[in-house]
């Protein structure tokens, strides 16, 4: 992310929203490409598997959407104030 004072704030928030769907798209898809693979192989072709497998995917996707859009709730972050322009 740039921090650039250049850079109009819809861009960055566009940025953020790619990012997240982008992550929400692939960590979901890989949970439920685990969770068919987990269930055709080890577990008699139940669907159990690919329930938690693929809310597993959302899980971790949706944590990281938070820290994108929220990242001083991440521990040991810590924001540095601006001093003002003159």
């Amino acid at each position: 992310m740039s921090t650039d004072p250049n850079v109009p704030s819809e861009n960055l928030l566009s940025h953020k929203w790619d990012r997240v769907i982008s992550n929400f798209v692939v960590k979901t898809g890989l949970g439920l490409s685990a969770g068919i693979v987990a269930s055709a192989l080890l577990f008699k072709k139940r669907t159990w598997p690919i329930a938690i497998a693929t809310g597993w995917g959302f899980g971790v996707a949706y944590a990281d959407a938070q820290r994108v859009f929220h990242p001083y709730h991440v521990p040991g972050v810590q924001f540095e104030k601006q001093k003002p322009s003159v």
